[in-house]
């Protein structure tokens, strides 16, 4: 089930996001900082987050907010899905329902930022997959050597023409 993310779920989405990999165990304190800065009321208007949960638990996560200087332009700063629930639909699932909630409010495109090394394939075919195409690459965006995918929906690319 997909819902709205509540301050209760934030110690277990940051262990999901451990352990999908996504944050060294060390290395969560930014990830906590935004969360408690959602549930803080510390953020632009626009920030959102839903979790999927299985029996009470939560087993993904999406995070998604405008891009404040452009038209109708949203970021994924992150989906997320625990290791246990994976190839079953989930990241589709919240991917959907982040695009669903967009384009019924009449958003014009969502962006998706992606990092260029090998451990990061997965991800990549992950959007590829979902019909996510590569608008552009910047090299050595994240550090030397890491460059910055940046991918665009066609499904939300052509909704104002």
């Amino acid at each position: 089930m997909i819902r709205p993310t509540t301050p209760d779920d934030s110690v277990a989405l940051i262990a999901l996001a451990v352990a999908a990999g996504m944050f060294p165990a060390n290395e969560t304190e930014a990830l906590g900082k935004v969360l408690a800065d959602y549930f803080g009321g510390n953020l632009d208007d626009g920030h959102v987050w839903i979790t999927d949960e299985e029996e009470g638990e939560p087993c993904g996560v999406a995070y998604y907010a405008p891009a404040l200087m452009a038209d109708r332009t949203w970021y994924l700063y992150m989906i997320a899905v625990h290791p246990d629930c994976q190839r079953q639909g989930r990241g589709a699932a919240l991917l959907r329902y982040v695009e669903n909630a967009l384009l019924s409010s009449g958003q014009r495109l969502l962006l998706v930022e992606t990092s260029g090394l090998p451990s990061y394939d997965r991800a990549r075919a992950f959007y590829a997959k979902c019909g996510y195409e590569e608008e552009a690459r910047i090299r050595d965006f994240y550090t030397a050597g890491d460059d910055g995918e940046r991918k665009i929906s066609g499904e939300m690319r052509d909704t104002t023409r």
